[in-house]
């Protein structure tokens, strides 16, 4: 009698009942423990209670912190500047005469490696002097963070820095390390999410927030439909930007030439305006 493949696996399972048991189970155990896993990663933070925990104490930390100034926001074109500690001192003085409208400043970031966050060891000397001749200011916040978590952290960070100072442009959350270094294994649902944390709870405190872009991650890994109530700050060096979607502010150069400013600077045009009441 010529036996089948079933037939043959028949017999195994009846005399190896034990192992054959044992051995679904694992599988069966694997693929539970896989979907889970899966779920955990991605699912939102917030969801935890912890993290609901944590957000009250920011709360009551950060209570006094609010922008009281009183702002006008119109549709205009204006030319800016973004700078960071790569600048090295910058004379403001000249930057205000050679006709700049706006600047935006890196106020602080996140370590990819260590996770620590870290002051722009420029931020308060740029802002003082942006504020001291009367250049409007926005901020950003360079961001590797991996969790909710870590977005209100950094959200906190920066109201904390800022609060003494007149911001008059968007806060802004700059995250651009999809995938790499600390976000390796991290979803790109959790990324957006982190970034929701963050502008929500900077706008809670009366300022605007604004999201950080460029067109592969515009493009592959935010989900712009959920910054609809975001200002949107979008960086393509090109003579002219071929995303279709809407964007406020278009930082279109990194290599432009400012009086005041040794070396290279990235340049912007907004196509909205920010001034404070009496300026």
């Amino acid at each position: 009698m010529q036996y089948t493949f079933f037939d043959k696996f028949k017999n195994f399972s009846i005399q190896h009942r034990k192992v054959v048991v044992l051995f679904f189970c694992a599988c069966i155990l694997g693929v539970l423990g896989y979907v889970f896993n899966i779920g955990y990663a991605n699912r939102s933070k917030e969801d935890f209670p912890e993290i609901q925990k944590l957000m009250a104490v920011y709360r009551k930390k950060d209570k006094d912190i609010y922008n009281n100034l009183e702002i006008i926001e119109k549709k205009e074109i204006a030319k800016g500047i973004d700078v960071s500690s790569w600048q090295g001192e910058i004379n403001f003085a000249k930057v205000k005469q050679s006709g700049i409208d706006f600047i935006i400043i890196r106020c602080g970031f996140r370590l990819q490696q260590s996770g620590k966050i870290t002051e722009d060891k420029r931020f308060k000397y740029n802002i003082s002097e942006a504020n001291k001749y009367g250049i409007p200011v926005g901020v950003y916040f360079y961001s590797a963070a991996i969790n909710k978590k870590e977005a209100l952290e950094e959200a906190s960070f920066v109201l904390n820095l800022i609060k003494d100072y007149e911001v008059v442009y968007p806060v802004i959350y700059d995250f651009e390390m999809f995938g790499v270094d600390r976000a390796k294994g991290i979803s790109d649902e959790v990324i957006n999410n982190n970034a929701k944390t963050f502008l929500s709870y900077v706008e809670e405190h009366g300022y605007r927030g604004m999201l950080y872009t460029n067109l592969k991650d515009v493009n592959n890994h935010w989900d712009i439909n959920k910054f609809r109530d975001y200002k949107i700050w979008f960086a393509q060096y090109f003579d002219q930007a071929t995303y279709d979607g809407e964007y406020d502010i278009w930082q279109y150069a990194n290599n432009g030439r400012i009086d005041g400013i040794k070396g290279n600077v990235d340049l912007n045009e907004s196509y909205v305006t920010y001034k404070k009441i009496g300026d």
